[in-house]
Order: C-alpha cells, then structure tokens, then sequence
C-alpha cells in the first residue's frame, strides 16, 4: 500500500511540474542564444555594484544545471572575473535562474516564488561581501576558456535546441531523484518529525532560525540534489510547515553537495575550496535567517497546502492538461533537434 502511495505521489509531481520545468528550460535555453557572454565577461573583473548586477543578470538567464553553473563560474575566474562576481554568477544562476523560477512559479505559486527571488537576491549580495572578506584569492591565470570557437556555426533555433537538450541531459538524473525522494519522504515521514526536527514547537526566535537554516542546509548537502531537483523537496519541507528561512536554506545549498565540493576540489584546491565553502554556508545561514527575522518582523502569513495530495486536488486539471501537452510537446520537438545537432557538433570536433 505504501508503495502504491509513494508512486502516486510521484506521478503527480511529475504531472504537476512537468510543464513548468519544460518552460523554463526552453525559456532560458532562447534567452541565452541572446546574451553575448564574452561583453558580459569583460566588466565583472572588479567588485563594483553594476558588475554585481551584471553577474546576477547573467547568472537569471544562465543554465540551472548545477555542474555547468561550477563549470561558468571556472570559467569566468580563468578570464578574470573577481571571485565576488563569479559567485554572484553562481549564486543566481543555480537559485534564481530563468528555469528554477518558472517552476516554482508552475508547481507552488508567486508567494514561494517572491520568497526564491528575495532570499536568493539577499544570498547573493552576502556571498559578494564575504568574498571579499575572506579574501577569496586572485585567478589562477588569465587564459580563456573552454568556450573556444570550433568552426561551427549555428542558427539561433539551432543553438536554442542545443542548449535545451543539454540542460535536459545534464539534469534529468537528478530531477528524476529530486521528485522520487519528495515522494517518498512525504508520505512515509510524518508531519511530526519535520516538526521536531526543525523545531517547530519553539517559536520564532534567532536561534530557531539558526537551527532550520542549519538542517535545512545539511538535508540539502546530504540529498544530493541539483537546484531544481530540490524544488519538490522543497515543496515537502514547506507543506509540512517548516519556516521560510528552513525551506530556503535547504533550497539555496545545492551548490554545497558533496559532487560540487569535488569539482571545487579539481577546479581550485583544497584550500580556496575550504574557504569557499566557508563563504558559501555562511551566507546561505545569513540569508535565511535575515528572511526568517523579516517574516516574522512583517507578520507575514503564508497559505500552504498540506501535502502533494492536497495540493493536486487544488491544480486546475485541464490548464495543467494543455500546459504539459504544449510545452512537454515543444520541449520533445526541441530534445530532438538539439541532439541532432549536438551529435553533429561533437562529429565535427572529433574531425
């Protein structure tokens, strides 16, 4: 019976975010055959305000595959770009980037969505200051990059589907996890043990907030999973009713798993990785607790559904219907193109 249950709840996270997540990565995989990353690149060297705004733009409409955001942001360092800058990047690439907004937008609605893009702007200005003030070192060199040309070129359609299939091929392990995790924590884990765990039976006090902001950056770095992956997670954490700084904390922490810290490791050291970490958490800690304290300040109140169940019985079932039919449908047309001209592009290379 739980079995059935778990795969149940499964199947309606997957028809619930289905349509929003192919938006979003077809979304941002257009905008991005847009955006010249190389005048980009050229003004976020030093750690002014409009190279931070710059940073945080490109990182919107960036990829949301958390392994291309680490690879970007190597890249962007090779180049020159100042550690604050390239973690801004990353920061707002992996939190707040085109795809991760539409679907929170798609699966839970504008009040978790203000909520993303609020943390996640505070995140990424905290992580800008404490780079500087953990003195993050200089870049290694400053080489270009991996994005060389290779004689090939493509169509704006073109390079959109590429960069769709890409984004689907980087991610769909991970979503797939993402939502099976969801499922199956949200129906064999009571409510009451989210409670204890988070301490939800304390009140609304800093320590509190520090405690969730802590465990829910822990559950993120022992889930494994990638930004958007951890949206239904997410969804589970808040339908139980786990603070708003608890939930982002966890949904900000993609970027401290285990795999990430690896390509830290290769990409910079052990030390600066040590030291980017350190930078890193304390900033998510930081950002969630100033939202926790601003919620509690403002006396915000949030509707929340009470589980997966509930809250697919709230969907419209014929706009969900045709949103999966059009953009799944889009989304498959795009998957195949894109993979016939990855296939090509890498051919060529090999040539």
């Amino acid at each position: 019976m739980i079995i059935l249950k778990v795969l149940w709840a499964f199947a309606l996270l997957v028809w619930s975010m289905l349509w929003p997540i192919a938006f979003g990565f077809i979304l941002s995989s257009i905008v991005r055959s847009w955006v010249p990353s190389e005048v980009v690149v050229r003004h976020i060297g030093k750690n002014t305000l409009w190279s931070a705004i710059l940073s945080a733009l490109f990182g919107v409409v960036s990829s949301v595959c958390n392994y291309a955001t680490a690879g970007v942001g190597h890249s962007l360092r090779l180049k020159g770009a100042s550690w604050s800058n390239t973690l801004v990047y990353m920061l707002c690439s992996s939190n707040i980037g085109i795809t991760m907004l539409v679907a929170i937008y798609g699966f839970l609605g504008g009040e978790l969505l203000a909520l993303e893009v609020t943390t996640g702007l505070v995140l990424a200005a905290t992580a800008f200051y404490f780079a500087m003030l953990f003195r993050l070192p200089a870049p290694e060199s400053q080489e270009q990059s991996a994005e060389e040309d290779d004689g090939m070129e493509m169509g704006f359609w073109e390079q959109s589907c590429t960069f769709f299939y890409n984004d689907i091929s980087m991610t769909q392990r991970d979503i797939g996890i993402g939502l099976f995790v969801a499922a199956t924590l949200g129906v064999v884990v009571p409510a009451a043990w989210w409670q204890d765990v988070f301490l939800l039976g304390y009140g609304s006090n800093p320590l509190v907030w520090g405690w969730n902001a802590l465990v829910g950056t822990a559950i993120a770095v022992l889930t494994f999973g990638c930004s958007i992956g951890n949206v239904a997670l997410g969804a589970v954490l808040w339908w139980n009713g786990v603070t708003p700084g608890g939930v982002m904390a966890f949904m900000l922490a993609s970027l401290l798993t285990f795999p990430m810290l690896n390509m830290y490791r290769k990409y910079y050291g052990l030390w600066v990785t040590v030291k980017l970490v350190l930078v890193l958490t304390v900033s998510v800690v930081v950002a969630s607790v100033i939202v926790d304290f601003a919620v509690w300040l403002l006396s915000i109140q949030f509707q929340r559904a009470g589980s997966i169940f509930e809250h697919a019985s709230e969907q419209k079932v014929l706009f969900t219907a045709l949103m999966n039919l059009v953009f799944g449908g889009l989304g498959a047309w795009m998957w195949i193109v894109g993979r016939k001209h990855s296939t090509m592009h890498a051919g060529m290379k090999g040539m």
